[in-house]
């Protein structure tokens, strides 16, 4: 109807300013007068009356930006699309996207929405909701550069080193440094090269026990920036009861012994003198009766480190004891050989796979343990064979175990080929022989059983103002009430307590919900439990992680909907008013012209 009243209108004003132009007695530039009369009267006919186009549109299909979102994915999927779908930014800013600041406005903007096209990092399950009963198609997009994966233990036993192991991608040309920062100085240092993407291990040794949080800091050129934050709980060295059996006085057992107690673990001693004759040593601990083993005497005890003449030398009944300690009490029992022992009645203790590799008493060897420590060592001609049974404790090249343990019962055996470490005391490496017997105790101790115990069960970085999950184990608890809990923010004290649900499929689990409100050392306690200490991370702290996060619960959200194929797509259009700024450049530059022309 608008189009008829427009021509109506424009037809007489063309004809008039045709006349206009035509009875001028000047009939110089005539056609071009004509055609800019024309070209004014039109373009001022359609900037009164602005013309509009017809553009297909698609009321079932939107496309959402979050984060992260690729320019050119999204330019793919306007351009394959018959009818142009409406463009969403969710977290995010994009240039001609409507901007929404939750899924359930999208579903108010678009009611007949039936498919969304998800492009970026994603977004949280409880952001997702909304479009449960929408067909979701993904196109997310790849981890940026950085970290892409990150470890460290969270809690160390003093004198254990602290290791954070990590993924990294390094994109551009030049190279980046990456240094573990404690106490602000620099303990360990690695370089990216560029445009690779490796793994990196950092480590430092805590010098003293309590709650620590260590820095990982990115550098490139003049450029520093802080990746995330690496909190430890460095707990003291556990005391343990060492029992030394010896057939006769060595230098090994000896040093053994007073490094032992300097760590202030109980020691008792006991070594043969001659025979029919034993002296036994008792240091951090009462005396007790060495002359025989009984089950009484074992219980003082978490570890028995002797070697095969002493295992040979004891009763049959004394060999029982030990056998029934370790497989019914959690004793561990450690052999130090210098060759194979090949006794029938003490292969319970033993019976390890050897193989020979040198025809000399003794062979030098590069040996490695539990954190890294590397020294060489003076070992026996032979390594144990690697077997499935066998856990390495002390490894040497080519996959070799010059200590190794086994399961039996509730305890383990354990069976070292480096029957002298004393020399490192010699020579001044204390560190290394104090890792080195840290390493094996406790590899081979009596472990202490946790009945109550809570741990951090997701996220794996909690942040403020994020839901964090805390469980704790009760394997006391079957039947019983759910128990109460407690989490405290140790900067201030301030205490909130904490529902726990029991797991409906394990009766001995209990889980609970927090939303700490800043970062920092939190503590969770319940009664009759040692209290648990975890640390909730800044927001900007491995960011990379939260994108992983958003990424696998929006996959687990696609997964879990109705993978049925969408209806076909339904096509609307709707009215597109055209630029004027085209018309208003062609009025002026016509009507300048006829102005022009008419003075000159």
């Amino acid at each position: 109807m608008m189009l008829p009243l427009t021509w109506l209108i424009a037809i007489p004003v063309l004809l008039l300013l045709l006349w206009l132009a035509w009875r001028r007695p000047n009939r110089q530039r005539l056609v071009w007068r004509l055609l800019a009369s024309v070209v004014a009267g039109i373009s001022l006919m359609l900037l009164v009356f602005p013309p509009t186009t017809q553009q297909a549109i698609s009321p079932s299909t939107a496309i959402l930006l979050t984060e992260g979102y690729s320019a050119d994915t999204l330019q793919q999927l306007l351009q394959r699309s018959d009818a142009e779908p409406q463009v969403y930014a969710y977290g995010t800013m994009a240039d001609d996207a409507t901007p929404v600041g939750s899924l359930h406005r999208l579903r108010q903007e678009q009611p007949g929405l039936r498919q969304v096209h998800l492009l970026g990092y994603g977004l949280k399950k409880e952001e997702l909701q909304p479009l449960k009963d929408v067909q979701v198609q993904l196109h997310l997009s790849t981890t940026p550069a950085g970290t892409a994966a990150i470890h460290w233990p969270e809690s160390v036993k003093l004198g254990e080193a602290v290791e954070v192991a990590s993924q990294y991608k390094k994109e551009g040309e030049a190279s980046t440094w990456l240094y573990l920062m404690a106490a602000g100085q620099v303990r360990d240092s690695v370089e990216m090269a560029a445009d690779t993407t490796a793994t990196f291990r950092l480590r430092y040794t805590p010098k003293q026990a309590g709650q620590f949080v260590y820095h990982v800091v990115e550098k490139s050129g003049n450029a520093a920036d802080t990746l995330g934050q690496v909190p430890v709980l460095v707990r003291p060295v556990q005391e343990v009861g060492v029992l030394l059996l010896a057939s006769s006085p060595l230098f090994e057992f000896r040093f053994l012994k007073n490094h032992l107690a300097e760590l202030q673990h109980r020691v008792a001693f006991r070594t043969t003198i001659s025979k029919g004759m034993s002296q036994s040593e008792w240091l951090n601990m009462p005396r007790h009766n060495l002359s025989r083993l009984t089950p009484k005497l074992l219980q003082q005890f978490d570890v028995v480190i002797t070697e095969p003449q002493a295992l040979q030398n004891l009763s049959a009944g004394e060999r029982a004891t030990l056998e029934r300690a370790v497989r019914e009490e959690g004793l561990g029992i450690l052999t130090i050989a210098s060759a194979p022992a090949n006794s029938r009645s003490t292969s319970f203790f033993t019976a390890f796979q050897t193989r020979r590799l040198s025809q000399q008493d003794t062979r030098s060897t590069r040996a490695s343990w539990a954190d890294n420590t590397t020294a060489t060592a003076t070992a026996a001609p032979y390594t144990l064979v690697n077997t499935t049974a066998v856990a390495g404790l002390v490894a040497e090249q080519n996959d070799q175990f010059l200590a190794g343990a086994k399961r039996a019962g509730w305890g383990k055996v354990a069976m070292s080929l480096v029957p002298q470490t004393f020399p490192w005391q010699l020579e001044g490496k204390e560190e290394v022989y104090a890792s080195y017997w840290a390493n094996l105790l406790s590899a081979v101790a009596k472990q202490e059983v946790q009945e109550r115990f809570w741990q951090l069960t997701s996220p794996q970085v909690p942040r403020p103002n994020q839901p964090l999950t805390l469980t704790f184990t009760d394997y006391t608890a079957a039947g019983a009430d759910v128990p109460s809990a407690v989490v405290t923010d140790v900067a201030d004290s301030s205490s909130v307590d904490l529902p726990l649900a029991r797991h409906p499929l394990q009766p001995t689990q209990f889980s609970g919900t927090f939303w700490p409100r800043r970062s920092g050392w939190h503590q969770v306690q319940t009664l009759d439990a040692a209290p648990y200490h975890f640390f909730v991370q800044d927001s900007t702290d491995w960011t990379f992680t939260a994108i992983q996060e958003r990424q696998q619960e929006t996959l687990a959200f696609v997964a879990q909907q109705n993978t049925a194929s969408a209806a076909e797509t339904a096509v609307a259009y709707k009215e597109e008013p055209v630029s004027l700024i085209w018309f208003v450049l062609l009025f002026v530059l016509s009507s300048g012209f006829l102005w022009l022309e008419e003075k000159f």
